[in-house]
């Protein structure tokens, strides 16, 4: 976008948050609006019991919005919230402005990031499931014919969206985008043998430094929301030579549109699979506790709420005196495992690794199997998903003893199976050879 569009930003506070809460999400479109490229030239928040049905804002509103969108040559409108088709199609009649909503300043933003096929066609997929939603614009042959902010991407203004066209693009995406996880699956499987960790957390809060300095990256640092949408993965050598691989994910926002996380979910699928999370958090946000809630409102979306997490709160050097002090010991009480550290500074990196390694040491476990050749499935199994020390074959008992240091949580499984063998071996030898039915 070589000219910036000339934006102004509008809210509605109603409902049971509190004003400062609220002023935080529009210091935080303010962010995502600078993001996307655009110029605020004002805001308007307006206080109301509840929205108005047709325009969002108060008729007033709109009409002192109109005016000055007029003399201050403004082209565009964003919203804290989400509209329905409808607010959308008349507060554009009647300010003629182009009206943007919050899902829709999130998805631009993505457009503007993606990089790999794979993030492009999640975005495109999100962004024809949004507007198939909103009935907002048109479609034709699914080709983009107007830029600027809510217009990136797939889609094009007409009179009214083509939905068979929409639902027969984001089948083909669905497609595509499968078999580029079916392809990431493969290259999961190959790293079995390694604990996985991912880097989960609130966009901009430092993920992409703590990862670059863990592993000696140069992966892309702004500081953006959403400055970085792929996962990437790399492995990581540790202190006690132990080899463990790192994912940098996407970062999280309030009220991620459900939309992206399904749209995303083959990103996500990095974080599902991961062995530890490590949750990054600013510290020195305000009501960090606030955008800790948020993401883990995403991870119990996706259903990790219940793995293994470790809170590490960064930008510690941005942190000084009594406050901070004071802020770490409530931190400690509410997360007593945390670690406190300044990615960009180098400092605490020591003891989070220390942290890793400590998981590491609880999370495997050396143990001798005692596997019968006739499990060869299985043979096969803990040879990809351990780390086998020592084996030998015993022809006598046509056993495959195994020393391997492997995971817990695939150690009780492996175990029941070979227990479940023996047991039944056992009892057909019993009754003579014959096999239960």
């Amino acid at each position: 976008m070589t000219k910036k569009d000339r934006v102004f930003l509008v809210g509605v506070f109603y409902g049971d948050k509190t004003r400062e809460y609220y002023d935080e999400t529009m210091e935080e479109l303010h962010r995502l609006a600078d993001t996307a490229g655009a110029d605020v030239v004002k805001i308007f928040v307006q206080t109301l019991k509840k929205p108005d049905t047709a325009t969002y804002v108060g008729k007033g509103k709109i009409k002192e919005i109109s005016s000055q969108a007029g003399n201050l040559r403004v082209n565009t409108l964003i919203f804290n919230n989400n509209l329905s088709p409808s607010q959308s199609r008349n507060i554009s009649n009647l300010t003629r402005c182009n009206v943007v909503d919050r899902t829709e300043i999130i998805l631009d933003i993505f457009a503007i990031h993606a990089r790999t096929k794979q993030a492009k066609l999640q975005v495109e997929m999100a962004q024809l499931e949004y507007s198939y939603t909103k009935l907002k614009r048109m479609w034709k042959h699914l080709s983009r014919i107007q830029g600027g902010i809510g217009f990136r991407g797939p889609g094009e203004t007409q009179i009214e969206v083509d939905r068979r066209e929409i639902r027969k693009k984001v089948s083909i995406l669905k497609k595509y985008l499968k078999e580029i996880e079916n392809t990431s699956l493969i290259k999961r499987k190959k790293r079995n043998k390694l604990c996985s960790i991912s880097l989960v957390g609130y966009t901009n809060a430092g993920k992409s430094t703590l990862f670059n300095k863990l592993t000696n990256e140069n992966r892309f640092v702004a500081d953006q929301l959403f400055a970085t949408l792929d996962s990437l993965t790399r492995a990581v050598d540790l202190k006690s030579s132990e080899k463990v691989v790192l994912t940098d994910t996407i970062g999280f926002i309030r009220d991620l549109p459900h939309k992206l996380i399904s749209s995303f979910h083959s990103t996500l699928l990095e974080v599902i699979q991961a062995d530890l999370l490590l949750h990054v958090v600013d510290i020195s946000f305000s009501n960090l506790f606030e955008y800790i809630d948020s993401v883990n409102s995403v991870l119990a979306e996706i259903g990790v709420e219940d793995k293994n997490i470790l809170m590490v709160f960064n930008k510690c050097d941005k942190m000084k005196g009594h406050f901070y002090s004071f802020l770490k010991k409530q931190l400690i009480k509410e997360f007593p495992d945390s670690v406190f550290v300044s990615a960009k500074m180098n400092v605490g990196l020591e003891k989070l690794i220390d942290k890793i390694e400590e998981f590491l040491r609880k999370s495997k476990k050396i143990t001798t199997l005692e596997v019968p050749c006739e499990l060869q499935n299985l043979i096969s199994f803990v040879y990809e998903n351990s780390e086998v020390l020592e084996t030998i074959y015993r022809e006598s008992e046509n056993i495959q003893s195994m020393k391997v240091k492997i995971s817990r949580k695939l150690l009780t499984n492996i175990q029941k199976q070979i227990a479940d063998f023996n047991f039944k071996k056992y009892i057909n030898k019993k009754n003579g050879g014959k096999k239960d039915d």
